[in-house]
């Protein structure tokens, strides 16, 4: 029998009758990662466990075979965006990888201003958002980029990727089993939205939504918009291109940004067990810092680990929304007591 048939991604769950449902939606998520991780419920919440089916056995550092950092497992965001501060002129609008040479640069021949370092990115684009976005559809997403750069908030940006996944989706597939669905299995900020986030929505709507009927309208109003920014209050990562980083590095306002399915459902520890790096674009690589056994939880900091337990605390919670209870920090707080 197929073990992706009798793996179990859901666990916990107390209603049977939406369990297939809620199986597909991670089915969706994992993809082919299901043959080395899994996502089950840890000690607190949701968590991303190494379970390898194939080969189950700890797995090391470095790859005795390219004397390399071993690779758990590889993902493409679901949407990403190039920093807002920095100058994206040499910048793929797909991948974010720097075009090196002009000509290897492809561009949008419609609104010749999206820039891509191979025809699969301009391809991948197209399909995935820009058909929605390209300023020659009669898009605003030009005015929200503006509002972006001015108020230095880039939530709003991949808010409106997030938009043109949903319309392709419904535009493609008839649904939103692909775009929308998964998304609601992320955790979100639970707290009232800031002020600001209206006057994101104003910019939003009017750059967007012009032209849709009603039903569309409502269907992408303030409370939609609101989950989407609590969403990616949480889940967005920094995404700093590397090739030689084999360690936690922490982002920066200058980084671009992303939003990774998967990678979401990963837990903060201090101590973490595994870090994220971008070697060559925008495709996210975990890699363990310690050797990582069969069942165990993978972890990443969320975090400067270097700084001491209150500074850790304060920015976990102020981030995060929650008050880290790992044991580096636990035995940290008991140094500092003595």
């Amino acid at each position: 029998m197929n073990k992706l048939l009798i793996r179990n991604f859901c666990t916990n769950i107390k209603n049977e009758s939406i369990k297939p449902l809620l199986d597909n939606i991670y089915r969706n998520i994992l993809k082919n990662n299901f043959k080395t991780v899994e996502i089950k419920e840890g000690k607190n919440n949701r968590g991303l466990f190494y379970n390898p089916i194939e080969s189950p056995q700890t797995l090391s550092i470095i790859n005795p075979i390219t004397n390399k950092p071993n690779i758990i497992f590889k993902e493409e965001p679901f949407i990403s965006y190039p920093s807002i501060i920095k100058s994206n002129e040499n910048i793929c609008n797909h991948c974010l990888k720097e075009i090196k040479k002009k000509e290897e640069e492809k561009e949008c021949e419609e609104c010749k201003v999206c820039k891509y370092c191979s025809i699969e990115c301009k391809d991948k684009s197209s399909i995935e958002y820009h058909s929605v976005l390209c300023k020659s559809t009669g898009s605003g997403f030009n005015y929200l980029e503006k509002h972006a750069s001015i108020e230095k908030r880039r939530f709003p940006l991949l808010a409106g990727k997030i938009l043109a996944r949903m319309i392709m989706g419904y535009h493609l597939e008839k649904s939103s089993k692909s775009t929308w669905l998964p998304l609601q299995m992320l955790s979100f900020a639970k707290k009232p939205p800031p002020l600001e986030w209206k006057d994101d929505y104003l910019i939003f709507s009017r750059s967007l939504l012009k032209g849709m009927n009603e039903a569309m309208k409502k269907k992408f109003d303030y409370d939609w918009f609101v989950r989407v920014m609590q969403i990616l209050y949480l889940n967005t990562i920094g995404i700093d291109i590397d090739p030689n980083q084999q360690t936690t590095k922490m982002s920066s306002p200058e980084s671009g940004i992303g939003l990774y399915l998967l990678t979401s459902f990963i837990n903060h520890d201090c101590d973490p067990n595994a870090y994220i790096h971008f070697p060559d674009d925008h495709t996210m690589h975990l890699s363990p810092l310690k050797p990582i056994n069969p069942g165990e939880e993978i972890t990443i900091s969320y975090t400067d680990t270097t700084k001491d337990i209150v500074d850790r605390r304060s920015q976990l919670f102020e981030n995060y929304g929650f008050n880290c209870e790992c044991k580096k920090c636990l035995n940290d707080l008991i140094i500092k007591k003595k």
